[in-house]
């Protein structure tokens, strides 16, 4: 689980598992998430201590919606900031282009969601080889389901809240026989102070 059936997901993980997300990030040529998660956490997304890379944060917001207000918008001036919208949306997110954030109008998917293909096909284009995709539940969904992750990192932390209301790391449609899902090996597990780090890669031959 990322969340307690409240929502509450501050901190699952320990200062240690956080600190290495932070190494993360200092290497990716940008880092994304979903609206929702950028309206419930408000986060910064980035490297701290800074790293070798300035990665580009990449909020997924059909509609426009991500606040003038919020720390992504307000730092735009000095990390690099990508809004995503559907093309319907563009004319709404003109705020978020006068406020220093690139916005990107893409085509629907069959969501009517931004089409996620044609991003990593854009992103290609500016020759990004890592991107990391942090969440949440419904856009990793997404980024699973077009088969498009090549790594899995995982942090677990020691804590059990269970309850059926409680959001999933991976949403979106899923797959519907356990065979299909072994294209991944474990290729380290490593204890974090207490909390567990597992790296997969996917499985290519």
């Amino acid at each position: 689980k990322i969340a307690t059936k409240a929502g509450d997901s501050q901190w699952i993980s320990n200062d240690a598992s956080r600190r290495r997300v932070h190494e993360l990030r200092g290497r990716m040529d940008g880092i994304l998430v979903g609206i929702g998660t950028a309206l419930a956490d408000d986060p910064l997304l980035t490297a701290r201590p800074p790293g070798p890379r300035v990665a580009c944060r990449v909020i997924v917001d059909t509609k426009g919606r991500l606040p003038i207000a919020s720390p992504l918008v307000r730092t735009a001036a000095q990390v690099p900031t990508l809004v995503v919208v559907n093309a319907q949306s563009a004319p709404a997110a003109a705020p978020l282009k006068d406020a220093g954030c690139e916005v990107l109008a893409l085509p629907d998917d069959y969501e009517g969601k931004p089409d996620l293909e044609l991003l990593l096909d854009e992103l290609g284009r500016r020759r990004w080889t890592n991107l990391l995709v942090e969440g949440g539940a419904a856009i990793l969904g997404k980024f699973f389901d077009q088969g498009a992750v090549d790594e899995i990192h995982v942090f677990v932390g020691s804590k059990l809240f269970g309850s059926a209301l409680a959001k999933s790391p991976v949403g979106g449609r899923g797959l519907e026989d356990i065979a299909a899902s072994g294209n991944w090996i474990t290729e380290t597990v490593e204890n974090m102070n207490g909390d567990a780090y597992l790296r997969y890669i996917r499985r290519t031959a």
